[in-house]
């Protein structure tokens, strides 16, 4: 795994951007890395998106159309839950994307369940 500096490929769509969490070094706990979206956590795949840190006023200019969808670290810890209660899957990109997602709306994370039903 690569680490990413903050400023450097912080932009994309959510999709993508989901995909690279693994990536941002997040190493400042007073400043946490939180991905942004337009429509926040109802966004989609195609959104336009930004990793910045929350309470940055200089470092990260952010678009006021955007707004939080979810920590970095949140949404690493939503993919380690997901593949662990699947025991030890490696998601998909869509599964990663879904169970972030979810747990950005729900405050949950995605059942099990969810898998049959095809959610």
């Amino acid at each position: 795994m690569t680490s990413v500096p903050f400023g450097t490929g912080n932009t994309g769509t959510l999709f993508e951007l989901i995909q690279r969490v693994d990536e941002f070094e997040d190493s400042d706990r007073s400043h946490p890395l939180v991905i942004y979206a337009q429509r926040g956590a109802d966004a989609g795949r195609k959104s336009p998106a930004l990793v910045c840190p929350r309470g940055e006023g200089d470092s990260c200019t952010l678009d006021p159309s955007l707004s939080q969808v979810l920590s970095v670290e949140q949404a690493r810890e939503v993919i380690r839950v997901w593949s662990a209660w699947r025991g030890g899957v490696t998601p998909s990109p869509e599964e990663r994307f879904r169970a972030v997602m979810f747990f950005s709306q729900n405050g949950a994370f995605l059942p099990l369940e969810s898998d049959r039903e095809g959610m």
